[in-house]
């Protein structure tokens, strides 16, 4: 009975101490009385490590004279990216944050081999090693390999800063200010087409492998697309619990270099990975904007709860534990993806949703001095990753992206079992 109450003592202590609002919601302030400016930096470690499987429909003999269409396992994918981000940001005004993000990229190994089947023995290469179909549908010359799976297929990036992002958020409510009502921010951030941009076709050898298939020579991270991150976040302290909610839509448009199929295509048709109508089309008026790139959109929800099993606000210390999950939906593009690496191009890629659990850690050592981190574990719904459109009537009126290869049905590539894992450490100085 002792043990209960001062467990309700320490929660009552904590409901009535002087609270702020989840480190989800801080926002840099200026013009208060007691508060005439806050300045914050942050430099930010994050690792993201994507696994998955890639399979092909590849078409059977059924039952009697009947053919079907089943999803062999083929490859096994491994991407991981360590970043640095340093971050800035100033209190313009009270609750109005201006912020600045400059990423600079360590590594970026984004790695496909064959895989295993169900019984613990290798795949059968046929349909990658062994197609004997062209881009325009026709037959090839003995095997023609759809790209080189095994030694050296692995693509380097990395030793380079990448896109620059700027932003302003503003706190609507503060309970700081009114203890009745929760902290309610709003923000938007626009990421700048800044970094040199990575094209996946150029310079690629006879073997179809890319330059950047050693660590000695790296890539850019460029995709040249700006991007505006519409945002909304509540908290609400309660003892010592203080949940939270974010909800974002990330729209993207394209620049004035944005990558497109078209831009390589000549190229790539010297090598065998296009056609020559994909060459004809891509030079129509008709396909100039409609063959580029097809951006996607991104919406999302979080939902989580910070808990403080210890704070001292007199003295700015503070521990916390994050929980908190999130969803992110992404529409169809033309755009990067799992293959992209592999077969030089932007690929039809169908919807999907990501969905990441997050267990996060801050230790607060005074007003001045923070330090962050976190684990994240998820998965990505499987999804379609090639797919085109063929067009209308064929001759001019075919889409330029569309290959046989990979984009008839029958033939398509997806992506699935896939498993993400994040982690990531911040050090914090707030003035």
């Amino acid at each position: 009975m002792g043990r209960f109450v001062g467990v309700v003592s320490v929660i009552t202590l904590l409901a009535a101490a002087p609270a702020s609002a989840a480190e989800l919601t801080r926002v840099a302030t200026s013009g208060d009385p007691n508060n005439p400016f806050d300045l914050d930096f942050s430099i930010r470690w994050e690792r993201l490590q994507k696994r998955a499987t890639i399979s092909k429909e590849v078409t059977q003999a059924g039952a009697g004279s009947l053919a079907e269409v089943i999803d062999t396992n083929l490859l096994r994918v491994s991407d991981v990216t360590n970043v640095v981000v340093p971050r800035v940001a100033v209190g313009l005004y009270q609750d109005l944050e201006l912020h600045l993000e400059i990423p600079y990229y360590l590594a970026r190994e984004d790695g496909w081999r064959y895989g295993l089947g169900p019984d613990g023995l290798p795949v059968d290469q046929a349909p990658i090693s062994g197609n004997t179909i062209q881009p325009d549908g026709g037959a090839c010359a003995g095997p023609c390999p759809l790209f080189p799976v095994g030694g050296g297929t692995t693509v380097f990036q990395g030793g380079v800063a990448g896109d620059v992002k700027a932003g302003l958020t503003w706190g609507i409510f503060s309970d700081r200010r009114d203890d009745t009502k929760p902290f309610w921010l709003v923000g938007l951030d626009v990421t700048f087409p800044s970094a040199k941009r990575y094209d996946p076709a150029k310079g690629r050898d006879a073997s179809w492998l890319s330059p950047y298939s050693s660590s000695s020579t790296t890539g850019p991270v460029g995709q040249k697309a700006w991007k505006y991150d519409f945002y909304t976040a509540l908290s609400r302290r309660m003892g010592i619990l203080d949940p939270y909610f974010k909800a974002h839509l990330t729209a993207m448009s394209k620049s004035s270099s944005t990558y497109s199929n078209c831009d390589e295509v000549a190229f790539a048709a010297s090598q065998g990975q296009a056609s020559a109508t994909a060459v004809a089309n891509c030079a129509l008026p008709q396909w100039k904007d409609k063959a580029g790139a097809r951006l996607p959109y991104l919406a999302g929800l979080t939902f989580g709860t910070e808990i403080v099993p210890f704070e001292d606000a007199a003295a700015g210390q503070k521990v916390v534990i994050d929980l908190r999950a999130s969803a992110d939906y992404t529409s169809s593009a033309r755009w990067y993806n799992e293959l992209t690496d592999a077969t030089g191009k932007l690929l039809q890629t169908d919807s999907y949703v990501t969905i990441l659990g997050t267990l996060g850690v801050l230790f607060r050592a005074s007003e001045y001095v923070a330090v962050q981190g976190s684990a994240s574990l998820g998965t990505v719904s499987s999804h379609l990753i090639t797919g085109e459109a063929l067009g209308a009537n064929g001759g001019a009126d075919q889409n330029p992206n569309y290959d046989w290869r990979w984009d008839a049905p029958g033939r398509r590539f997806r992506v699935g079992d896939v498993s993400l894992f994040n982690l990531q450490a911040t050090f914090i100085l707030q003035f």
